[in-house]
């Protein structure tokens, strides 16, 4: 019995020696750093956008100052995403170099590195800012900057900075206004760092842009803490410090007054064919827009473009029929304001040229003498702004076809003589025709004794 023991344990010795040496090659232990090395960690990012990567190299050298022996194994670990490969072998420097990648999440990431005892401690981490929190700066701006005094709409951008002034994409940002109303209240910045919406008011507004994880889980109201950059085109605050990963930035869109526009019609009411002279007074308010345009419908079917006015101006405007007509001005400034204003105005017939023909007989004219000389005082008087462009008489005693004799454009007074050769009662006509194509006549008679 003993015997068989012995010969089984001869057996196994061998057996177990051979397993002995087969477990390094299936199963070897990772190369570890000595005890006293030490580690660092470097990386050129500093800071990096949500969903961005960056390489981290972790440097081991032993206590003597030489890197260690190539394939030591170093770990890392990171707060906030993730390192691809978790654990890496260390190069014949005694480098080993992993990729960091960001996720989705802003925050801080920190990341440290081990191999054995040799560690990068709290102090030897490596920090880098993701998204929203290396957010440095916020600058706001608006397109336009001022809105018309009936309201209006502006672009507001907000462009992102991280905390070495590089744009900042793919965040959060968080927009508040003081009055009027928002598109969007959240807006992601794009891949160059800027964030839009959409400003309606009418009245002046502050709109704040805030990028940080406290204006962000807010919702569209909060201005979250501390200032952001200057803006463009408004006002502006300062900025926060780097570490605090949050800043806000603002932009005042102003409401630009429209000029005022009254039309003073004439004192008196005009007379059809005449010109009516019609005022238009601008005024333009010290913060008021610049004048683009003013037209003017008479109310008579006709239109009119008067351009640009500032201050008084007469513009004469002709009536072919009396009647009552409604004229309507619209005037258009440079921020888009459109003012529109009405008057009325009655205009009145024209009055007709007064003729008044007075003949003057010779005491001489007898039933003895066969001629006689009649003279004959005409005196035309047309209304105010008519005139008489042809005048002529009819002294009754031509023969037929009774042609008249011209008078030329007769205005005022005037004397004509005519012989008469025979007696009796003549009918005298005077025809005039203004400047309105108007034919007025007047008469009289000439006795022939």
């Amino acid at each position: 019995m003993v015997a068989c023991r012995a010969r089984a344990f001869i057996i196994l010795v061998p057996f177990c020696a051979a397993l002995f040496l087969l477990a390094p090659s299936c199963e070897r232990a990772p190369l570890l750093a000595p005890t006293g090395s030490t580690i660092a960690i470097t990386t050129p990012a500093t800071v990096l956008p949500t969903n961005g990567s960056a390489v981290i190299v972790a440097q081991v050298l032993e206590s003597s100052g030489y890197p260690p022996h190539s394939g030591t194994s170093v770990t890392f670990t990171t707060s906030l995403g993730s390192i691809q490969p978790p654990t890496q072998n260390t190069d014949a420097n005694g480098r080993a170099a992993v990729v960091f990648l960001s996720g989705a999440s802003s925050g801080t990431a920190t990341i440290t590195a081990f191999s054995g005892s040799a560690t990068t401690g709290t102090n030897g981490s490596l920090k880098i800012a993701v998204g929203a929190a290396a957010v440095g700066g916020v600058r706001v701006s608006a397109n336009p900057a001022s809105v018309g005094a009936f309201g209006g709409s502006t672009t507001i951008t907000a462009n992102v900075f991280d905390i070495n002034a590089n744009v900042l994409p793919y965040v959060p940002v968080v927009f508040a206004t003081s009055a009027g109303s928002l598109t969007f209240g959240v807006v992601t910045t794009d891949a160059n760092g800027a964030a839009q919406t959409t400003l309606t008011t009418s009245q002046q507004a502050t709109v704040t842009a805030t990028v940080g994880a406290q204006g962000a889980s807010s919702g569209g109201g909060s201005t979250g803490g501390g200032t952001g950059g200057g803006t463009g085109g408004g006002t502006g605050g300062g900025s926060t410090t780097p570490t605090t990963g949050q800043a806000s930035g603002s932009v005042t869109v102003t409401v630009t007054a429209s000029p005022t526009l009254v039309i003073n019609p004439p004192s008196t009411p005009p007379s059809a064919g005449l010109p009516a002279a019609i005022t238009f007074v601008v005024t333009t308010p010290p913060n008021g827009a610049v004048v683009r345009n003013v037209s003017v419908s008479w109310g008579d079917g006709q239109t009119q473009t008067l351009g640009v006015i500032s201050g008084s101006q007469v513009v004469n405007h002709v009536y072919i029929g009396p009647g009552s007509y409604t004229v309507t001005a619209t005037l258009t400034d440079s921020a888009g304001n459109v003012t529109t204003t009405s008057t009325s105005v009655t205009v009145i017939p024209v009055a007709a040229v007064t003729i008044n023909i007075t003949p003057s007989v010779s005491a001489s004219c007898t039933g003895a003498q066969t001629q006689c000389l009649v003279t004959f005082t005409i005196q035309v008087t047309p209304p105010t702004g008519i005139s008489v462009i042809d005048a002529n008489i009819l002294f009754g005693d031509e023969p037929p076809p009774f042609t008249p004799s011209d008078l030329g454009g007769l205005n005022g007074t005037t004397t004509v003589q005519h012989t008469y050769t025979g007696h009796g009662t003549f009918t005298v006509k005077v025809t005039v025709t203004d400047t309105l194509t108007r034919q007025n006549q007047g008469t009289t008679t000439a006795v022939i004794p």
